[in-house]
């Protein structure tokens, strides 16, 4: 819903006349047919003939692919959330500032030039999410908290080398937050 105030302001005004006519002939074509189930005509608008980047919460991969996908987006625009899932995780510690890590990350490889708008997306508990766009002021080139491995990303593989040595960790037998009720009325 926030989209639906945010997009008029940073797309170009052809942009929405088109999704609106292809919208228009698309409802036209199918009114004497049966429609299609939701979301399965592929009518979206292209975000990217307004936005050139974008900042997905690194919330999990679940979340960056289903945005990344519904919003039609590349491989490229979803890397450096992906990357900073990678390199950072989810955990409570780097949540909120994952996004920063994501600026970062197209930070360190000079991605951000003057005058690009980078779409900021995030999501919260429940159905919290919110959306901002940001207009970078000056060209940024700095290496910042990637500075040490920027130039290894994005790695081959995606699998987190430290998985072999501390998969263990993930044991069903050390969930410690279980408690069986049952027992209390015993």
């Amino acid at each position: 819903m926030n989209l639906q105030v945010l997009v008029p302001k940073v797309l170009p005004l052809r942009e929405i006349l088109r999704y609106l006519l292809a919208s228009l002939l698309h409802n036209l074509s199918t009114k004497s047919q049966k429609l299609e189930a939701a979301g399965g005509d592929g009518m979206k608008l292209n975000l990217k003939t307004g936005i050139e980047h974008f900042c997905i919460h690194p919330g999990g991969r679940a979340i960056i692919d289903g945005i990344g996908k519904s919003l039609g987006l590349s491989d490229y625009d979803v890397e450096p959330s992906r990357m900073a899932l990678h390199r950072f995780d989810n955990t409570s510690n780097t949540s909120a500032a994952g996004f920063w890590y994501v600026l970062g990350y197209m930070e360190a490889k000079n991605r951000l030039k003057k005058g690009k708008r980078i779409l900021m997306s995030g999501f919260g508990a429940g159905f919290k999410c919110n959306n901002v766009v940001w207009e970078v002021v000056k060209d940024l080139d700095d290496a910042n908290v990637w500075k040490d491995c920027i130039d290894s990303y994005p790695p081959n593989t995606l699998v987190n080398p430290f998985m072999e040595k501390y998969s263990w960790l993930n044991d069903e037998i050390l969930n410690f937050d279980r408690f069986d009720f049952s027992q209390l009325a015993a």
